[in-house]
């Protein structure tokens, strides 16, 4: 693992738990397997992964709405974006009620916090969990804001909503891409952990064959 500079206290106890989890792990027998992914490629694999469930909905719109309900007014810009903004820490706590069910410390093993050289929340799970479970969390909200939000906008025929719905979807690009890189490992059951990446997009799967 690459040594990074300015190290904030939470991501410092991040690592040591991570350390601690894999030391335990190998005494157990068992094997790692890191799977990350670059930004930049979390970034285009977005768009593959989630991409053609948003033209997905963007075709189901305009087939029962007809092309939406006019043109965005200030009101409705400012409406927009604040809730988008918002729904950023949303997101991130999704994840956690995602997996906060599968923990045995429950909310004292998840992590909620911003990095703030990105200005962009996260949220981490320090327990390793199966991979059912760990898949619950990752897409969490991709089903609660992109998938529900969207039939939600299709019962109360709102494009405020229907925007948000396509912009969240694509926005669980990330955690889509996750999830295709998960299911190999749905097939092993009582062998298999998985536990959150401590510094890099993507997660670590202990295997024992």
């Amino acid at each position: 693992m690459a040594k990074e500079k300015h190290l904030t206290p939470v991501k410092e106890k991040i690592i040591a738990n991570y350390e601690i989890q894999k030391q335990k792990f190998f005494e157990d027998g068992y094997e790692e397997y890191q799977e990350t992914i670059s930004v930049l490629k979390a970034n285009i694999m977005a768009f593959v992964t989630a991409g053609p469930f948003a033209l997905l909905q963007v075709i189901i719109w305009i087939l029962a709405k007809k092309g939406g309900e006019g043109v965005f007014g200030i009101r409705e810009m400012l409406v927009f974006w604040g809730s988008f903004l918002a729904l950023l820490f949303v997101h991130e706590l999704l994840h956690g009620l995602g997996w906060v069910k599968w923990t045995r410390k429950k909310w004292q093993s998840i992590y909620l916090g911003m990095m703030w050289d990105s200005l962009t929340p996260y949220c981490h799970c320090k327990e390793p969990l199966k991979p059912k479970h760990y898949l619950a969390g990752v897409l969490a909200p991709f089903l609660t804001l992109g998938i529900g939000m969207f039939l939600l906008a299709l019962i109360v025929g709102n494009h405020v909503i229907f925007l948000l719905s396509v912009l969240n979807t694509l926005s669980a690009g990330g955690d889509t891409t996750i999830a295709c890189m998960l299911f190999r490992y749905l097939k092993y059951k009582d062998n298999c952990y998985i536990l959150d990446h401590p510094t890099k997009c993507g997660f670590v799967a202990f295997v024992k064959f």
